[in-house]
């Protein structure tokens, strides 16, 4: 019998040694993410804006194309060239912040950032099947999360040690994208995966399965989402003028590994129960969360710094236990939409699906975060937060009527193959 893929070891080693890789490259992105604000300078706060939106507009626009290049030339290929120009650019920022150098490398590390993402995920749909690919994709989203975590807690740190040059820190994180990147060169095998040869991308992105765009509107309003979420912190410097996210790091860590840890189980019971039936506990946490959030906020935000963790929870209530369960529900979504893609997407265009799922991260996260700043003007943290829940029912329901009517389609044409001739 000819094997046509790695063995169970060689995969699981693989899958090992590509969640060490993401967690490293987030880590990276996660110290950025707290540096680059104090790093850049810039006349207004509009221009500061720009430059930092022209990282997820790059990713965004440059999606499609990476997805159909990760099917055409291999994952590993695009991953390796991904990290090491992510360490490059790095360098380049580290070196001056001088506008246009900041703003193009900044802009180019959106597209790195798109090979990576794409890459890992089509590589863990190829190293997985449908009974594990849960609990695969759990575990990239607890390695990003924790990265994301750790790398927070490093940008908090390097604020301080290197607050005279702070372009010694993004020195430091090139350094380490640019040994994570020669370490997987050396270890990372491409994975066993059909190909389809040369096709336009038009044909690959026409081959996607109806299954696929059906779950695409409830993971868009995820993104969306997500993008209301990056605007909390201007909605604590508007109401208590603290704008350094620095001093929140602990809590955000906290978030990012309780969200990680949700996925990595709900990823493991979406394997056990089905993928929809994991989004719908997912999509009941989110939507739960979203309503009390407006009221938890304004508990959490009048609470001074330095208070003690009992006389905190006795300022907020029950609702923060609520509030917190509310979340880890929430933490269902993820996994289980990456799942159910992975499942769903031919074969051949793996890549072609996740760079959709990729594109619709930044577009929706964009979307979010502008549409968050205009309810914010309307009608303050409620408006915020209870127009978030209305897209995302909506576009939820939208999923679920896609869904359940190519699942009706799909039992018709069974019927008419089982008993030809007759009507169905």
């Amino acid at each position: 019998m000819t094997r046509t893929g790695p063995g169970l070891f060689a995969k699981l080693g693989t899958l090992s040694i590509l969640y060490l890789s993401v967690f490293l490259t987030r880590i990276g992105f996660g110290t950025i993410l707290i540096i680059f604000p104090l790093y850049v300078a810039t006349p207004s706060s509009s221009l500061a804006a720009i430059i930092i939106a022209l990282y997820p507009a790059l990713e965004g626009f440059s999606a499609l194309p990476v997805g159909a290049v990760v099917d055409l030339r291999g994952r590993r290929r695009v991953f390796v060239t991904g990290m090491a120009l992510i360490s490059v650019l790095t360098f380049l920022i580290g070196l001056s912040n001088n506008l246009v150098l900041v703003g193009g490398a900044h802009a180019l590390e959106g597209l790195a950032a798109a090979m990576v993402t794409i890459a890992s995920l089509t590589m863990i749909t190829d190293l997985t099947v449908e009974q594990n690919r849960g609990a695969g994709m759990g575990a990239f989203d607890l390695a990003n999360l924790a990265g994301y975590g750790v790398g927070i807690m490093l940008g908090t740190l390097f604020s301080k040690i290197f607050s005279s040059n702070l372009g010694d820190s993004f020195l430091v994180v090139s350094a380490i994208m640019g040994a994570s990147s020669i370490f997987v060169y050396f270890v990372l095998r491409e994975p066993g995966h059909a190909s389809q040869g040369r096709r336009s991308l038009r044909q690959m992105y026409d081959s996607l399965t109806s299954d696929v765009v059906g779950i695409l509107p409830i993971w868009f309003s995820l993104t969306i989402i997500l993008g209301f979420y990056l605007f909390l912190p201007r909605l604590v410097a508007a109401r208590t003028g603290v704008n350094d996210l620095s001093q929140s790091a602990g809590l955000l860590l906290l978030a990012l590994l309780v969200f990680g840890a949700g996925a990595l189980m709900f990823g493991r019971l979406s394997d056990k129960i089905g993928r929809t039936k994991t989004v719908m506990i997912g999509a009941a946490g989110e939507l739960g969360f979203l309503i009390i959030l407006p009221n938890l906020f304004e508990r959490l935000v009048v609470i001074p710094q330095g208070t003690p963790l009992i006389e905190s929870y006795q300022m907020v209530g029950p609702i923060i236990i609520v509030g917190g369960f509310l979340f880890f529900l929430g933490s269902a979504l993820i996994p289980s939409i990456l799942a159910y893609i992975g499942d769903k997407a031919s074969r051949e265009f793996r890549g072609s699906a996740m760079g959709l799922y990729s594109l619709m991260l930044s577009g929706g996260i964009t979307t979010g975060t502008i549409l968050a700043g205009i309810a914010d003007d309307l009608g303050g943290v409620q408006a915020v937060f209870y127009s978030a829940a209305i897209i995302f029912s909506g576009l939820t329901l939208t999923s679920a009527w896609l869904l359940y009517s190519n699942s009706k389609t799909s039992r018709s044409e069974s019927l008419a193959q089982e008993h030809p001739g007759k009507p169905i």
